[in-house]
């Protein structure tokens, strides 16, 4: 029973080795648990392998990202910035906000998401068996990154959303502490709270930060974690919490924009503008976002998921090279993204640009001008892609520029549901129909599985049948 999860550790440990020089690694399939955890190359095989599960389609090697846009675009013809004219009929349950509790996508990466809690509690708690005290220390920073990078999504897209100045007492997404070895006995258990989860991901992230390198090649770093803090406590509302850690990310972890904004994207080694990135290559898998949003000729499904007028038509300046960066496919006959057009290409978890939009948001709201003013930190991003100068930002630009700054890297729907927008699905586009922010249909089901094993766990409304 306990060896039969850590072997899938190592399998996927063997999977990432092959990927990347640095990893020498070469763990025996069939080892015992008990002699791995007792071992300290055991454990830093366990910590690979968690680096591997977030490689995985289902998680950060694209679907993750994939969701938060289907949930995001209105599916209404007069409305809706993408349209997916996929096959997948699980994804098209996103797309029209119809989710099934049977979904069999939305319960892998579920399961993907704990598969990865789980590794990275197997490593901090065993993580005595590491000798070096600097070793250990960036171990756990690094289990704490991944761990909370993994709560953040599940509290994200399996519960109602974080609302300033609330208690956020509405049902979240089960806590495990500990590490599970046996998955025979009874592991049921309720969802904490939305606040008890953040508070979790807050916690782990601040460990990230203070345990972290400042550069830790690949892998996660100090402004890594601090980057994602930023994320998180901008979903939260928490504007001076999110400007002075995206301001720490641009001043101080030496990363900058890409000297254009094509430079960002189709990149298989870390850029200058990458903060952090799921590393993919020939052997360990596909970027599935260019398997949805790419032609066949680039290496996807044919274009899946398609750019519609209603986005272009959001740019303005005829000069600004995001509003051209696209590509129309004959054989789909539909406009795709260039973001994605090389199948083995990292996938960008967080990128610099991110950091300032962050910044000109939190800064915008708290009127201050902590590392820069809102306005210059919009024109600085804008002048990337020359787009021209605004002479003045309002919150409506700020929150524009970053659609037309990061369409189609999953931020879609997250930046609805904390802004407290509502998406126009009428058929005119008059919005005369409505899914508000918090509605149930744009919060995935808690799966059937979970829910005939866990039997203290609550559905969220909805799903019950």
């Amino acid at each position: 029973m306990k060896s039969y999860k850590l072997i899938l550790f190592m399998l996927f440990a063997i999977l990432l080795t092959s990927c990347e020089n640095e990893l020498d690694l070469d763990p025996k399939q069939t080892e015992d648990a008990d002699q791995t955890l007792n071992t300290e190359e055991g454990i830093t095989q366990i910590l690979t392998g968690a680096y591997a599960l977030a490689a995985n389609g289902n998680a950060y090697g694209g679907r993750i990202l994939l969701y938060a846009d289907l949930l995001g675009v209105s599916a209404s013809d007069e409305t809706t910035d993408l349209e997916w004219t996929g096959t997948f009929g699980e994804l098209e349950q996103m797309y029209y906000k119809s989710m099934l509790a049977d979904n069999v996508i939305i319960q892998g990466t579920y399961s993907r998401c704990y598969e990865i809690i789980n590794a990275t509690n197997t490593v901090i708690d065993n993580i005595d068996k590491v000798k070096d005290p600097n070793k250990q220390a960036v171990m756990i920073g690094e289990a704490n990154f991944l761990r909370s990078l993994a709560y953040f999504d599940l509290v994200r897209f399996f519960a109602k959303p974080y609302e300033k100045g609330q208690t956020n007492s509405q049902l979240g997404v089960v806590i495990r502490e500990k590490a599970i070895y046996d998955f025979n006995v009874d592991l049921s258990k309720e969802r904490s709270t939305v606040e008890e989860v953040y508070k979790v991901i807050i916690d782990g992230l601040n460990l990230a930060y203070t345990n972290l390198p400042a550069d830790n090649t690949f892998y996660a770093d100090k402004y890594a974690a601090k980057a994602l803090l930023a994320r998180v406590y901008l979903q939260q509302s928490n504007y001076a919490g999110a400007r002075d850690a995206a301001n720490d990310v641009i001043e101080n972890s030496g990363h900058r924009l890409s000297t254009n904004y094509a430079a960002a994207f189709n990149h298989d080694t870390d850029q200058t503008e990458d903060v952090f990135a799921i590393q993919i290559t020939k052997q360990t898998g596909l970027n599935d976002l260019n398997t949805f949003y790419a032609s066949q000729n680039n290496g996807g499904r044919g274009g899946d998921f398609s750019i519609r007028d209603h986005y272009l038509e959001k740019f303005t300046d005829p000069n600004d090279e995001r509003g051209t960066f696209n590509y129309f496919d004959e054989a789909s006959e539909t406009v795709l993204t260039s973001k994605f057009t090389d199948q083995f290409a990292n996938v960008t978890t967080i990128r610099l640009a991110e950091m300032y939009l962050i910044r000109a948001e939190a800064n915008f709201q708290e009127a201050t001008n902590v590392g820069n003013t809102p306005l210059d930190d919009i024109n600085f991003i804008r002048a990337r892609a020359n787009a021209g100068d605004l002479p003045s930002v309002t919150i409506d630009d700020i929150l524009l520029e970053r659609e037309l700054e990061l369409g189609m890297e999953g931020f879609l729907i997250h930046d609805i549901r904390r802004t407290k927008r509502s998406i126009d699905i009428s058929e005119s586009g008059d919005g005369s129909d409505l899914i508000l922010y918090n509605a149930d249909n744009l919060v995935f089901p808690i799966p059937l599985k979970e829910m005939d094993t866990n039997k203290k766990i609550t559905q969220n409304p909805g799903y019950n049948f």
